[in-house]
């Protein structure tokens, strides 16, 4: 059996989230919580496999005890089950060590296999939260290899406008520096990005999705 808490502020949608999970036979909801203070007592006591909670709810947020649960190291696994699918909040859940994310829409049969996924360590994710997460995160990639490239935004309009062909002067001239300017900090640049001249440095920022 699969033991769950269920965590709400609101009384109607636990009973009915308790009569659906253990109609599937093989999930135990062995307690329920109305705040993020209650589920973090419950949850160290109980010691569920999986923590399924709100996320708007009185004091502290379902993003808030999800980190605190972490912080008192349990080991099961925290999803999130929401109405609200703002990008900003599934990826401070996320960030927070959450399993999964989950809308209230979800379908019944669909809640119960996420249930039994995240049991065995499988994140899950409602379907039309994907492509933002994944443009999300693809975000947080490039800005992760801008910092770790040392370029600075300055040096990526130099490239930008380097790759569209534009001279040491021309660019100078786009960017209110002079073209001595201009053509030391490519000198720069091609240094950081191990490139010998404008079109290795064009190509190689390219390569690293920088531009």
């Amino acid at each position: 059996m699969i033991s769950v808490l269920l965590v709400d502020d609101h009384p109607v949608v636990i009973e009915g989230l308790r009569k659906l999970l253990e109609a599937a036979g093989d999930i135990d909801v062995t307690g329920t919580a109305n705040d993020a203070s209650q589920a973090l007592e419950r949850a160290k006591r109980l010691r569920p496999d999986v923590v399924l909670l709100d996320l708007r709810m009185p004091g502290a947020s379902g993003i808030q005890a999800t980190r605190r649960l972490r912080e008192q190291d349990y080991g099961g696994a925290v999803i999130v089950l929401t109405s609200y699918g703002d990008q900003a909040y599934v990826r401070q859940a996320l960030e927070a060590g959450a399993d999964g994310y989950l809308l209230k829409s979800t379908p019944s049969d669909e809640l119960i296999q996420s249930i039994r996924f995240a049991a065995k360590g499988r994140r899950q994710l409602s379907p039309e939260l994907l492509d933002g997460v994944l443009e999300d995160f693809g975000g947080l990639a490039r800005e992760k290899t801008v910092r770790d490239s040392d370029l600075s935004d300055d040096d990526l309009d130099i490239l930008r406008l380097a790759g569209k062909g534009s001279t040491n002067r021309e660019i100078g001239l786009s960017m209110n520096r002079s073209e001595v300017a201009i053509k030391k900090r490519l000198q720069v640049i091609f240094g950081k990005l191990g490139a010998v001249d404008r079109a290795h440095a064009v190509a190689e920022a390219i390569h690293r999705g920088l531009i």
